[in-house]
């Protein structure tokens, strides 16, 4: 009885005791599940940086002849081979060989005709190295635009601006025969009211130089001027004062010829 006792009253105390000691007892970290609201998703990864665009590159020109001011032709002048550029030469050689007050298609016409004569020069040299002399009995007419200070005295600028305009605004372009430039010869004035043709002049037969109607030419102050093949200048005056455009006068003058456009001789 009494050991009876002593087993029920020990059984009691473990039924009383045990959830008296669990009961202040945390769970440890980790071993619950917190509800969907308590639980929190990771920090979203931050998005790939998007890659720089490459830098778009520069188109290259097609065109890749020198630019015109960077072209320099020797010319035999002042007793040496001078090395001149380009533009400035024409510049030059225009008012040397026509008056700034002809009119503007004219002027044009004979800007191209001296370039015309350059770049024909580049491939058949009339002085060995140098291109072209100038004398004008031998090749053509040329002193620096800015020669011209003195005798045009207060009309330099006006003068300059228009020899520059006529030169500028037909860059480029040249008279071809068969898609080559053409020895673009010309002179001041011819007499008869007409061109002499290359064969009649210098015994050698030249498609694009033949004798056309220059018809004013006789009117021409102080006569006839020059071998009288290839372009009037007084001619070309006329012309243009009778409406004619520059390519106009150039193509009336030289025979079955194309004004085109050719890069810098060189």
């Amino acid at each position: 009885m009494k050991r009876a006792l002593i087993v029920s009253f020990a059984l009691f105390l473990a039924a009383f005791a045990i959830p008296l000691l669990t009961a202040g007892q945390q769970p440890a970290a980790g071993d619950t599940n917190p509800s969907p609201a308590e639980q929190t998703s990771p920090a979203p990864s931050p998005p790939p940086e998007a890659p720089t665009p490459a830098a778009e590159e520069t188109p290259l020109s097609g065109n890749t002849e020198p630019p015109i001011t960077d072209t320099v032709i020797p010319i035999l002048h002042d007793g040496g081979i001078r090395q001149i550029p380009l533009r400035d030469y024409l510049y030059g050689a225009l008012t040397a060989e026509m008056p700034p007050l002809y009119p503007e298609e004219a002027l044009k016409a004979q800007a191209v005709a001296i370039r015309t004569l350059v770049c024909y020069a580049s491939e058949h040299p009339y002085h060995g190295e140098a291109w072209l002399c100038s004398d004008p009995e031998c090749c053509l007419a040329y002193a620096p635009l800015e020669d011209n200070r003195a005798s045009w005295g207060d009309e330099y600028d006006t003068y300059a601006a228009i020899a520059r305009a006529a030169v500028d605004s037909t860059d480029g372009e040249v008279i071809a025969y068969l898609g080559e430039p053409i020895e673009a010869v010309f002179f001041s004035a011819s007499p008869g009211g007409k061109t002499r043709s290359a064969a009649e002049v210098w015994g050698a037969e030249v498609p694009y130089l033949q004798s056309v109607d220059s018809p004013f030419d006789d009117d021409f102050p102080g006569g006839a001027h020059g071998h009288g093949v290839g372009m009037s200048q007084f001619g070309a005056r006329q012309l243009a004062l009778d409406g004619m455009t520059y390519k106009e006068i150039l193509l009336w003058y030289y025979t079955g010829v194309e004004v085109v456009e050719e890069p810098p001789p060189g």
